[in-house]
């Protein structure tokens, strides 16, 4: 499957952002129909439960959104790894005490949710009914299981019903919302099946699993005729994977032979040294070819010196290890440097078995050899990198395995420098034109570090960082004097972020702050509006004001929390105490920040519709799960105005006002697309894992119109707020500005995607495995 994984992995990246906006046009859907609908009650009891159904949407719709969406999430992760895999016990391992009864109410659950399946399956029978038979294809089955499908309906009505379950108070009112929420689901269905079928399909993924051409055109049309020695050679889907013949290649038979050892013997604990050698060794393999390729490193990632510590503190041990092939390495490097390979875009690659004395090696260091030869002979034929890129490139084969013969776990070790030089370079390089600028100037300054470790490295692996450092800062500099129009727009994103107003910037960190710990509290949105919109401001004015006492204020937001939920008999005097009081500190909050009198008045009406609504629904029966104020308080009392410091801080939200921003980009007459939303909304930290391949240089294509367009990041400011795109020349206007929240979000949804799924060398290992003998054994 490690051919098909990107694709699949896309499909499910979209699928869950796609469920994360139908949920809420589900639940918008549902209300709106349980209102209409309410005057239809015929009964006492029925109207109480419609009254219940609209209270329930009011008040919980923020938390159902959040659980509904973790209960899919997982779903649809269990069926990404359970995909056309059979997990159920053989009858000759059944006993008796694995038998269980079946209780009534799973058998009830079943029979509701499937139910409700059939009118979602009905939704869209056609997109379905595709989406199945491309993910039977892609796992080679010719019957097609909509079990097997992880974006089937059915996961849907599960996770929606579980959820309802779990958060309704009675069996009536979980069957009503049950039942709105999933006809509203049904309707919504057509586009969430087409945006998964999209994905597929943009990929070369078909009904018949035939690649699209438009997109084999925009990739440069991936690699046709396989690596030396394979046959039989099919694209799957872009990015240049293959899958053949692998009987062809004795280096790849003796590394697929290491595979399938280690599944067999990975649990014979009893070895003589001669089988522990050999485990080392199976082991070593595996772990290679084991790696993730689609995952990508950080971007901008930082460290005082440019690179981790963790290399330089390995340095010296490394440097002392003497070599039998040193002087032969050392001689084909320095031929290498003064060769013709230098003076042109030729691509030279060595026929390492006949230029070095193997029989001189250990059998770690003949598979180090082996791999190191298949990933450049994988280089030399990736069209996706221009040809004069790629003879650049190829030059490394011998300071690369040199490196591996000195420290093989160089092949196992994602963040190594010289594994990060080398995805560099290749990543940097896709669509970039070598005749003109920048790729002009780019393409000296990757022959000009590449000369340098020619020349330079003997035995101190340092010098991999050194250059890469290096390398990046030159590119950097190339990519933001690229172009005057770039300029203008740099430079006025520089002014606007010059001498920023304190005040603005606490602004934005205190409402990031506040908005992440109102996602764990169940309240009404109109109260979290207020609290986002108006008493953030409120918090930093007070803070900011020695002379006034800021814990009332900050008081107020607990209590207006506790004072806008559900209340029974018992607590209706402390709330009538303290609404005057709170009413009182909330207008003297909106009068210090001068807020005007329509968005006073329109604040004020809608607190006043808020504890009227509360006022009207006191319960007579004391609750159960009524939040404490005292509990409100302690979960509050931490808040820091200005939030986290921007150095801890995972996203970096924009700390720029946008009348700023737009100032400073109309005073340089800078002409872009602009997306420069900074409410980071319902995202979380770990979302910033969106950007881990937004490094500069690197290849996107951009939603523009009707059509997927080139684009090219060419700078990211020193806070990793703003990105920067570059446009082929023909788009009008070519530039494209990026909040970090909207590039996020962009990513996300696919309107911008990187053109390189996964680094080099993780696309090189994918490539030597083919899906059907090898990556079964991998998954075992």
């Amino acid at each position: 499957m490690h051919a098909i994984k990107p694709v699949i992995q896309l499909a499910k990246e979209r699928a869950l952002f796609r469920f994360s906006a139908l949920a809420i046009r589900m639940l918008q859907d549902a209300t709106t129909s349980i209102a209409q609908q309410a005057h239809t009650a015929t009964t006492a009891h029925e109207q109480k439960t419609f009254s219940a159904a609209r209270e329930w949407l009011a008040t919980q719709g923020p938390v159902f959104l959040k659980r509904l969406y973790a209960s899919y999430c997982g779903y649809v992760e269990r069926g990404m790894q359970t995909m056309y895999r059979d997990l159920r016990q053989g009858l000759q391992d059944v006993s008796a005490d694995t038998w269980a009864l079946i209780d009534d109410e799973t058998i009830m659950r079943q029979i509701e949710v499937e139910r409700r399946v059939l009118r979602l399956r009905d939704a869209d029978q056609l997109s379905l009914g595709r989406l199945n038979l491309m993910i039977a294809q892609l796992h080679d089955e010719h019957d097609v299981r909509e079990r097997e499908n992880p974006f089937r309906p059915y996961l849907m009505a599960r996770a929606l019903h579980d959820v309802l379950c779990e958060m309704s108070s009675t069996s009536d009112l979980c069957a009503m919302l049950f039942d709105h929420m999933s006809g509203a689901l049904a309707t919504q269905l057509p586009d969430y099946f087409a945006a998964i079928r999209e994905v597929f399909e943009s990929n070369g993924v078909h009904a018949r699993l035939l690649a699209r051409p438009s997109s084999m055109s925009r990739r440069e049309r991936e690699m046709l005729d396989g690596l030396p020695g394979f046959s039989n050679t099919v694209i799957v889907q872009g990015g240049g994977n293959y899958s053949g013949d692998l009987s062809g290649s004795p280096s790849m038979e003796r590394v697929l032979s290491l595979l399938q050892q280690h599944s067999t013997d990975v649990h014979n604990t009893l070895r003589t040294p001669q089988q522990e050698n050999q485990a080392n060794l199976q082991d070593f393999v595996w772990k290679i070819f084991n790696q993730a390729g689609p995952d990508r490193a950080p971007s901008n990632a930082r460290s005082p010196d440019g690179q981790p510590n963790f290399y330089r503190q390995n340095a010296e041990d490394e440097s002392s290890k003497p070599h039998a092939l040193t002087s032969q390495l050392h001689r084909l490097q320095q031929e290498v440097l003064n060769g013709t390979a230098a003076q042109g875009d030729a691509i030279h690659l060595l026929d390492l078995h006949s230029e070095l004395e193997t029989e001189r090696l250990s059998e770690m260091e003949r598979v180090s050899m082996d791999l190191v030869a298949m990933l450049f002979n994988y280089i030399g034929k990736d069209t996706t990198i221009p040809a004069a890129f790629r003879g650049a490139i190829t030059r490394l084969q011998v300071p690369f395995l040199r490196a591996t013969m000195q420290a093989p776990q160089i092949l196992e070790l994602a963040e190594h420098p010289l594994r990060k030089l080398l995805n560099r370079m290749a990543s940097l390089a896709i669509e970039l034109d070598a005749q003109s600028s920048p790729g002009t100037e780019i393409r000296l300054e990757m022959m000009r570090a590449i000369d340098k470790i020619l020349n330079d490295f003997k035995s101190d692996m340092t010098i991999f960082g050194d250059v890469l450092a290096q390398f990046d800062t030159t590119v950097a500099k190339i990519l933001r004097e690229a172009d005057a129009e770039l300029v203008h727009a740099i430079d006025a994103l520089e002014e606007a972020e010059k001498d920023p107003q304190r005040h603005d910037v606490l602004v934005v960190e205190t409402v990031n702050a506040l908005r992440e710990r109102l996602l764990t509290v169940q309240t009404d949105q109109r109260a979290v509006d207020f609290l986002i919109k108006i008493w953030a401001r409120v918090l930093v004015h007070v803070d900011e004001d020695d002379s006034i006492d800021s814990q009332p204020y900050r008081d107020a937001i607990a209590e207006l929390i506790w004072s806008v939920q559900q209340h029974d008999v018992t607590e209706r005097s402390v709330l009538m105490k303290l609404l005057p009081r709170l009413v009182k500190q909330l207008k003297s909050g909106m009068k210090l920040i001068a807020l005007s009198d329509s968005a006073t008045k329109q604040a004020i009406d809608d607190l006043i519709a808020m504890h009227a609504h509360v006022l009207g629904m006191i319960q007579a029966v004391p609750l159960k799960a009524s939040t404490s104020m005292e509990s409100l308080r302690q979960h509050f009392s931490s808040l820091r105005i200005g939030g986290v410091p921007a150095e801890n801080a995972a996203i970096h939200a924009p700390t720029v006002p946008h009348i700023r921003l737009q100032a400073m980009l109309q005073k340089f007459e800078v002409a872009a697309h602009l997306h420069l939303d900074s409410d980071i909304g319902t995202l979380l930290n770990s979302d910033v894992s969106w950007l881990g391949g937004m490094q500069l240089g690197t290849a996107v294509e951009w939603w523009a119109d009707k059509a997927y367009e080139p684009a090219r990041l060419m700078w990211v400011n020193q806070q990793q707020s703003f990105y920067v795109f570059q446009a082929a020349p023909e788009q009008k206007p070519r530039l494209l500005i990026y909040s970090s929240i909207s590039l996020i979000k962009a990513l996300r949804e696919g309107s911008i995607g990187m053109i390189e799924y996964a680094p080099l060398f993780e696309r090189a290992i994918q490539s030597l495995l083919n899906t059907e003998n090898v990556q079964q054994q991998l998954t075992a």
